[in-house]
């Protein structure tokens, strides 16, 4: 297991979010891709509509990785996103399967603005 490529495939996902390049998906999620903290949100079609739905409601959008962590098959991100003039701080959990991200966990907290 590489864990640099791991960290560099998830980095990938978060440039997507950051650039609206829907492309992205393709290269970084795996086809039966699963959010956990959003279960209606499967494969790479569903998260290519995520995003641009987000980046049109939010054009300020933009996430700031704070930490990366890998071990064996996960990754590790603390981040802060930047939505409508407000931040939250994140934490995602990622498990790659044969070079692509299958499935994410979350845990966020708003902070005060």
């Amino acid at each position: 297991m590489d864990i640099a490529a791991n960290k560099a495939l998830v980095r990938g996902y978060i440039e997507m979010w950051n650039t609206g390049n829907t492309a992205l998906a393709e290269e970084v999620l795996a086809t039966d891709w699963m959010d956990h903290a959003h279960p209606e949100v499967v494969g790479t079609d569903s998260v290519k509509q995520s995003v641009v739905k987000v980046r049109t409601a939010f054009p300020d959008f933009h996430i700031t990785i704070e930490q990366v962590v890998g071990e064996d098959d996960m990754v590790a991100i603390r981040a802060t996103i930047l939505r409508g003039g407000k931040t939250s701080r994140v934490m995602w959990f990622v498990r790659i399967v044969e070079g692509k991200m299958r499935e994410m966990w979350t845990g966020s907290e708003i902070s005060p603005a």
